[in-house]
């Protein structure tokens, strides 16, 4: 997330349906909306999750921005945004090292150590896709555990030790699919200070760390795609995305009714707003 004039933090979902703009702040570690935005697009600039028109779709995301501009009374100019995507690819990749004597281990040490863990990733993804890591982009990466002198621990940081790893998992999307979601803020004079991916961001406000002791399913049912991430023992361990999610009940009806896509739509949402 960023931080802009007066402490406020900018955040877009650009769905496949309908872009949702939210301003708040961190208070004691909880986030508080002061406001928020949602506007559909006009026609299907985007499916299952991917931006096809971005000129339509960033007609859209500047539509919510000055809304939420105008509520606060400044301007917008970087944003947090999480990405969704046809092909999601995940490595597990856990990483070693042992030095000398014991040291204790600082915030420096840990980043070297996940940093060390990503570039591992990279070379899982090639071998997996035999195709170029730089066809991909790292979205995110989460920590599934720590080990300190191989006995696991929840926090490497300020302990003393000469044997750590990392066990973690790193997503990646098509640059494409990143690309043209930066296309999309550029054109509306957006910077882009966060990246990360829906069903991490989901995740993050829904199961807060202390409940991820439970055996927990995440599963988030859009329109272009259905996520769901996975936690155990504390530690997430897995994320999947897949591009079935509401638009094929939409054309299910499309198809069955003969009418146009946003009519299809129509008659979905009024399904669960009617008695049958």
């Amino acid at each position: 997330m960023i931080t802009i004039n007066e402490g406020l933090i900018f955040g877009l979902d650009i769905g496949t349906r309908s872009i949702i703009g939210i301003i708040g702040y961190m208070e004691d570690d909880k986030f508080v909306v002061v406001k928020s935005a949602r506007v559909e697009h006009q026609e299907r600039a985007m499916r299952d999750g991917q931006v096809h028109d971005i000129e339509k779709v960033a007609t859209t995301v500047r539509i919510v921005k000055e809304i939420l501009e105008q509520e606060i009374g400044q301007q917008l100019d970087e944003v947090s945004i999480a990405a969704a995507g046809r092909v999601l690819n995940t490595q597990v990749v856990q990483v070693e090292r042992e030095y000398d004597e014991p040291i204790e281990h600082t915030r420096m040490h840990i980043d070297s150590l996940e940093l060390q863990g990503l570039e591992l990733a990279k070379i899982a993804l090639e071998q997996e896709s035999n195709e170029t890591a730089d066809n991909f982009y790292c979205v995110d990466h989460s920590v599934i555990s720590y080990y300190l002198e191989k006995y696991l621990i929840s926090n490497l940081e300020g302990h003393r030790g000469r044997q750590v790893s990392v066990k973690m998992i790193v997503t990646f999307l098509p640059k494409a699919v990143v690309e043209s979601l930066y296309a999309v803020t550029t054109r509306v004079g957006l910077r882009v200070k966060h990246l990360t991916l829906e069903p991490i961001a989901a995740l993050q406000a829904i199961i807060p760390n202390h409940i991820r002791m439970l055996n927990l399913a995440l599963v988030d049912i859009g329109a272009g795609t259905s996520d769901i991430a996975i936690t155990k023992s504390g530690s997430v361990l897995s994320y999947g995305m897949i591009p079935f999610a509401g638009d094929a009940i939409t054309e299910a009806i499309v198809q069955k009714y003969l009418v146009d896509f946003n009519t299809a739509d129509r008659i979905k949402q009024e399904i669960g707003f009617k008695d049958v």
